[in-house]
């Protein structure tokens, strides 16, 4: 008896490391999860919609950007050679966003011209560890394997196309298409995206130290006028953009937290 648990203890000791360090890993999560982006290009285009149907789909503790009658939503597609999550090594990865423009819900990311505060409506990715790290805040990612991003010639003007196709059938699928040119335009930047959830306020705040824009692209979006964003826009497709920004960065990260 006393060598059969002389040859058990190995075992459990191994199988009490490794489930420490998945309760690490998972408490990192949970407090903050650290994405790292390099080498990435993206288009992002706003457009007016309807502020009553917007607010509909927004908490009521978050003020919207409103013009008049009009809100803001903000669709965002980007393209990045490495993108690591929370230290793991890096690979090739794109994320989509579509949201409703926020007035800053804690102060940050205030100056109009340097940042932006948004409400998260969709957000799908082709990089796995990333939409189940932002899961365990509550926040609901969806995979897009097939998640496509080009545009040719690499030197503008080129033709762009975009594709969210996410594997949930509960959210959106969507695309782009149209004319950018190359971003010339040095600024830094944050953008905070947020959402609300049982679990508390997910903030998504991402800092660039450095990221060239371009602003005279003209892309147009089209989805199902069936789903949320379809509804939202009242039809199937957002003629050219009527504010667009086509960005181009060496390096930004993104810390997301819940609070």
């Amino acid at each position: 008896m006393k060598k059969h648990l002389l040859l058990a203890t190995p075992l459990l000791i191994t199988a009490f490391v490794a489930n420490a360090d998945n309760q690490e890993r998972y408490d990192t999560y949970k407090q903050a999860l650290e994405v790292d982006l390099n080498n990435c290009t993206e288009f992002a285009g706003v457009a007016p919609i309807n502020e009553i149907q917007a607010r509909a789909l927004v908490p009521s503790k978050y003020k919207l950007v409103v013009n008049g009658t009009k809100a803001s939503l903000v669709v965002r597609v980007s393209d990045c050679q490495e993108v690591s999550v929370n230290g793991h090594p890096g690979k090739p990865g794109r994320v989509a966003h579509i949201g409703v423009e926020l007035i800053s819900p804690d102060g940050t990311a205030t100056d109009p011209n340097t940042s932006i505060n948004n409400y998260t409506l969709s957000y799908a990715s082709n990089i796995p560890e990333l939409v189940e790290g932002l899961n365990r805040f509550a926040l609901p990612a969806v995979k897009a394997p097939e998640l496509d991003y080009e545009f040719a010639p690499p030197n503008g003007p080129s033709l762009l196309y975009a594709s969210v196709a996410p594997l949930d059938p509960n959210s959106p699928a969507w695309f782009l298409y149209g004319t950018v040119t190359n971003p010339t335009i040095p600024s830094p930047f944050l953008a905070n995206w947020w959402y609300l959830s049982n679990s508390g306020q997910v903030k998504m705040a991402t800092t660039f130290p450095k990221i060239y824009f371009d602003f005279t692209s003209t892309v147009s979006f089209y989805t199902s006028s069936k789903n949320i964003i379809g509804t939202l826009i009242g039809g199937n497709s957002i003629n050219n953009f009527p504010v667009s920004f086509r960005g181009q960065y060496t390096y930004a990260q993104m810390i997301v937290t819940l609070e």
